[in-house]
């Protein structure tokens, strides 16, 4: 159920974007990528992380630790899209179960940013 939910959200989000003229071509869009993510990692999960440490909430300063962590690697992804959108190439994309972690290809046998071992990995179709 929460699924269906995420996967509806996702289409009245793209509705509203394309209705607002929001959606532009894929250049545009991982630009626009690049600069959330790296607003991500540079301010909003830094001011979140000290947040979470001056109240003492351990749970919440792991989680935005390892959210801004992957909001680089997202980050990087796209740029790496933009240097090579001539050229790309196909490739399987794994997200990690704690963390988020999103790596190409294949999973490494352990997760670079939460330590997770390969199997929790997930393959994104």
């Amino acid at each position: 159920m929460f699924r269906a939910a995420a996967h509806a959200e996702t289409v009245h989000a793209h509705a509203h974007l394309k209705a607002l003229g929001e959606i532009g071509s894929t250049l545009e869009n991982l630009k626009v990528a690049v600069a959330g993510e790296t607003h991500e990692f540079k301010n909003m999960y830094p001011d979140m992380i000290e947040e979470a440490k001056a109240e003492g909430n351990k749970s919440a300063e792991r989680s935005f630790v390892f959210a801004n962590e992957v909001e680089k690697v997202h980050a990087e992804l796209y740029q790496k899209a933009i240097d090579n959108l001539d050229n790309l190439e196909e490739a399987d994309y794994y997200v990690c179960s704690v963390c988020g972690m999103t790596v190409e290809n294949e999973p490494p046998d352990k997760c670079p940013v939460c330590g997770a071992k390969a199997s929790a990995f997930s393959k994104v179709d």
